[in-house]
């Protein structure tokens, strides 16, 4: 395996005129000098394409009609001659080192996806408050486990073998957001181990109105993402008891955040689904202490209505 391999950074393109130049740049700016830029217009109308233009042979370029992100992405995968992949957004922005402190890391780790840190930024590209920490995992934890228990892992965060990503079919093109989770999800059924790099490598654009920004429609993809996981880990024969916890578990914590957004209806689906996945019910992972012993008295939807209403006065 070379010390310094092909890593294709890889990023669709749609109606992200005002930010999409800067993503690129911050691509082509890369320390590791071994690398190309793929970018997928994907049916862009605001002139994104002229501004894709102007980058000449420094990028490889391809426009086609609107198919969503997902599938821009599996057409620059099958368009990748790299052995890594570096998927990356067009409204965000990649640190120069990036790829410089990841492939060492990928190189030595083949059975690891080497993720990092990230800040956040708004439109007009100033650093914002909030941070983007990611959990950190050791190699002994279930990697499956895991990518359920913690969130955080963007979709430009991790440095990717692309033998991995085709061997679990790419993006699921269905996916109307949550492509990342589900992704990341598929890889580690399959064996992969997420290893943090904890470095801030990485600047994600807050934008209002993106896809991502609408919350509800994020929990509404992840039913179809956990039973997929389930299904593939009781096909080979890996479902064991802590794994079911931990999917029980996801979606106990979605129905907390569905609650949260006065969706009583889809709350009360997904507290009964978690009780088909697992007896607990995921109560252990979605409730701590004061709030556990509600939600036993007086059921989920009152316990929120109390857990919102103490918040609210500290």
């Amino acid at each position: 395996m070379a010390t310094d391999p092909l890593v294709s950074i890889i990023i669709p393109c749609y109606n992200a005129k005002r930010f999409v130049g800067e993503a690129v740049r911050s691509a082509l700016e890369q320390t590791y000098s071994n690398r190309e830029v793929i970018v997928v217009n994907d049916g862009s109308t605001d002139g994104s394409l002229e501004v894709l233009k102007s980058f000449g042979d420094a990028i490889r370029l391809q426009d086609g009609p609107n198919r969503g992100g997902c599938a821009a992405r599996n057409r620059g995968l099958e368009l990748a001659r790299g052995e890594l992949v570096q998927f990356h957004d067009a409204d965000d922005i990649l640190h120069p080192e990036k790829l410089a402190r990841q492939v060492p890391r990928a190189v030595a780790n083949r059975n690891q996806a080497i993720y990092c840190n990230y800040g956040f930024i708004d439109e007009a590209g100033r650093s914002v408050s909030a941070n983007g920490a990611c959990a950190p995992v050791s190699t002994q934890e279930d990697p499956v486990v895991f990518l359920l228990r913690n969130a955080g892992i963007t979709t430009p965060g991790p440095l990717l073998w692309r033998e991995d990503v085709v061997g679990v079919g790419g993006f699921r093109e269905e996916l109307a957001c949550a492509q990342e989770r589900d992704l990341h999800l598929r890889l580690a059924c399959k064996g992969m181990i997420f290893c943090l790099l904890p470095e801030e490598l990485l600047s994600i654009r807050r934008v209002a109105g993106s896809v991502s920004s609408n919350y509800v429609r994020v929990l509404d993809q992840h039913l179809k993402i956990v039973e997929q996981a389930h299904d593939w880990l009781e096909q080979n024969g890996d479902l064991t008891d802590e794994r079911l916890r931990a999917i029980a578990g996801f979606l106990a914590c979605d129905a907390r955040s569905y609650l949260r957004f006065d969706e009583q209806e889809k709350a009360l689906e997904y507290f009964k689904l978690a009780k088909r996945f697992h007896a607990v019910g995921g109560v252990d992972h979605a409730y701590r202490g004061w709030t556990r012993l509600l939600y036993h008295l007086i059921g989920p939807v009152y316990t929120q209505r109390l857990a919102d209403w103490s918040r609210s006065w500290r």
